[in-house]
């Protein structure tokens, strides 16, 4: 009887083990949110839609976690005239509905971005200079645009795209609920109810994954996370704050970190905005000089950041190392209040969102606390992210906002064109409009040549330095609690690249 007792003991063993790794075949990620707008890739450009969207959708192009540019829908590019790039699009691409990827999902997406629905769409807006999309054959496509546009392949990373007949039939309502993507997770169940997005590997996808399954649970709470974290619930904690580093490392976990390539501030509303004082420049010089951009590193994120005074955050197209940040210099500040006529200050309303980057709620208080030191009375206004969402796209800010919290982020293209172009008289309804600096910008992203437009945008980042329409903080990192045994965690674009992702047996 030993022998077959071994038998069924090696058979059970084989069995628990077998189970254990399918159950283990599922990654789970604690997101701070999830896409307000589900399956519509084009209402936004970022956290937390990326959270879900980087697993479903591809683009074109695609940008890695260096900031290069890489094939993605596209194997090709080229700029076959001023105002014409022809892309050669990925041969026996499969949308998850059965559709196949041709040159329709391109043609289409662009027709619906430039109606005036999908022009009010971020993505729409982001594109406003695209005129058409024609579609030469099934695998060849041609973007047109109003004016050259030297970072056309890099725009084209930020236009996700879906099936096209599903589109059509469903109308953007409808798609957003039942998506049908390239990417490497389809979508199961948006978990409405339940706060868990439930998405499988797609089998046909060009990029398959190695998980089987992901879910990402909407946990907005960064203690909440952690928790769950802990808990052996998920197994990445999304954006956790920098003091929680070591609580991680002590569980046996630990931190991967990736470039926000995002600069934090506080834009001011120069443009339209209720406040006098802000319209002049020594006004919000002074306030740049007041802040200590060093001591809020040092204290609230342990050095781990990076001040800065400029629009590109390090490693993005435009950045220049030889401009410095706005020193702390308290005697220059009240110097240029009273030369303005401010030497008992004002008071300032700002409305801001938190929780979007580590230490942001600390960080925003201790800069009101500072501003109090050259008489400017700071209110900060918490706003959820959906209501900042709205008023940002629609400038519909309330009367009495004096700014608004506002990152330089660069992330979807890793050129600092994006970023200024939010700080500029492109925007629908702009905050900061300076037709000087307008003006070199669209010089810049005309400008083909990329040694010459690279000095451009040099140029023009001391530009938007030295008009500081922002108070100008940190240069960001995000943080991510990883559980043991989850391996190869990449961040691409301020997301996990969940197709890379892999399950030890120590998990």
């Amino acid at each position: 009887m030993a022998r077959p007792l071994r038998h069924f003991f090696a058979l059970a063993t084989a069995i628990w083990i077998g189970l254990s790794a399918a159950a283990a075949a599922e990654l789970r990620y604690g997101s701070k949110g999830v896409p307000v707008s589900f399956g519509n890739p084009y209402m936004a450009n970022g956290s937390p839609g990326n959270y879900v969207w980087a697993a479903m959708f591809d683009a074109l192009t695609a940008i890695d976690g260096q900031g290069k540019l890489l094939p993605a829908l596209a194997l090709s590019w080229e700029n076959t005239e001023p105002k014409e790039w022809r892309f050669k699009l990925r041969p026996g691409v499969t949308f998850s509905n059965g559709e196949p990827f041709t040159a329709d999902a391109v043609v289409t997406a662009i027709a619906w971005l430039k109606t005036a629905e999908g022009a009010r769409s971020v993505i729409g807006n982001e594109i406003r200079d695209v005129l058409e999309a024609e579609r030469i054959d099934d695998l060849t496509v041609v973007i047109r645009s109003q004016r050259p546009d030297a970072i056309m392949p890099q725009r084209m990373s930020a236009v996700l795209l879906g099936a096209p007949r599903a589109w059509t039939e469903l109308g953007p309502e409808g798609f957003a609920k039942t998506p049908a993507s390239t990417g490497s997770y389809a979508l199961q169940d948006w978990g409405e109810a339940t706060g868990r997005v439930q998405l499988e590997a797609f089998a046909q996808s060009w990029r398959k994954p190695i998980i089987d399954k992901l879910t990402i649970i909407n946990l907005p709470d960064n203690a909440s996370r952690l928790q769950a974290l802990q808990s052996k619930q998920i197994d990445i904690a999304g954006n956790i704050n920098v003091d929680d580093i070591d609580v991680v490392e002590l569980f046996g976990g630990h931190v991967v970190s990736g470039s926000a390539a995002s600069v934090m501030s506080m834009a001011f509303r120069v443009t339209g905005g209720p406040s006098v004082p802000l319209r002049d420049v020594r006004v919000r010089k002074a306030i740049n000089y007041a802040v200590d951009k060093k001591l809020l590193n040092d204290s609230l994120l342990r050095g781990l950041a990076l001040p800065s005074g400029q629009p590109a955050a390090r490693g993005v197209m435009g950045h220049d190392p030889t401009i410095a940040p706005y020193l702390f210099d308290l005697t220059k500040a009240k110097a240029l209040m009273k030369e303005a006529g401010y030497e008992k200050g004002f008071a300032m309303k700002i409305d801001v969102i938190v929780d979007r980057t580590p230490g942001d709620a600390a960080i925003y208080q201790t800069v009101a606390d500072m501003l109090s030191k050259i008489g400017i009375k700071v209110e900060l206004r918490t706003l959820p992210f959906p209501t900042w969402l709205t008023k940002y796209l629609t400038g519909t800010w309330d009367k009495d906002t004096d700014g608004f919290s506002q990152s330089w982020n660069a992330g979807s293209y890793y050129d600092v064109a994006r970023p200024m172009e939010i700080f500029s008289c492109r925007r629908p309804f702009p905050f900061f409009c300076d037709p000087a600096l307008t003006a070199r910008l669209e010089a810049a992203n005309e400008e083909m040549n990329l040694v010459k437009r690279e000095a451009l945008l040099k140029d023009l980042s001391r530009g938007y330095h030295d008009a500081a329409p922002a108070l100008y903080l940190l240069d960001l990192k995000d943080f991510f609690a990883v559980r043991p045994g989850i391996d190869n965690v990449e961040i691409v674009n301020r997301v996990p690249a969940y197709h890379k992702i892999t399950i030890s047996k120590a998990r």
